[in-house]
């Protein structure tokens, strides 16, 4: 899956899915996104110069019930996204499947570019041809750029998780 768009005069963007020898371009914005989400959150969150090992990175490009999708500029990645299926683990919970976005980042150069709406809308596709009823992601409330994106996608809170610091 590979859809180009225009994100300004100059630039066109793809996504596409992910391959085992895109690890050092997604590393990148994974490495930037990180430190975004340091500096917002340093009690919990720190600098790291590998953000996501390639041991996951590879299990969730070769999983049956993941994937991580990549936008590119002019063959550079500037943005991705990684996705898992879930499933119903308890008896209790009605039997059902979800997509659930464990990361999404974006360059911070490519932002307010329609990048992340791209993006977005791939994870959307996938989710709904994996039969998922929904898709889920959790967002730090530090983190309102991505609240109010989440929101202007459509996204409603459908849970919160309170922290009391010791």
């Amino acid at each position: 899956m590979a859809v180009n768009h225009m994100a300004s005069q100059h630039q066109f963007i793809t996504i596409r899915l992910a391959t085992l020898e895109d690890y050092p371009g997604f590393l990148s914005v994974a490495r930037e996104t990180n430190e975004h989400h340091a500096a917002l959150l340093p009690g919990i969150f720190r600098s790291a110069e590998v953000a996501v090992p390639e041991e996951y990175f590879a299990g969730l490009v070769t999983g049956e019930q993941s994937c991580i999708f990549l936008a590119e500029c002019d063959g550079v990645v500037v943005g991705y996204a990684t996705l898992q299926l879930h499933h119903a683990r308890y008896a209790i919970q009605v039997p059902r499947t979800v997509a659930f976005i464990d990361n999404f980042g974006i360059a911070e150069a490519h932002r307010r570019l329609g990048v992340g709406r791209r993006l977005f809308a791939a994870c959307l596709e996938w989710a709904r041809a994996m039969g998922s009823s929904s898709l889920d992601l959790d967002c730090w409330e530090a983190n309102q750029d991505a609240i109010r994106f989440y929101e202007n996608m459509g996204m409603q809170v459908s849970h919160r998780r309170f922290t009391l610091d010791l």
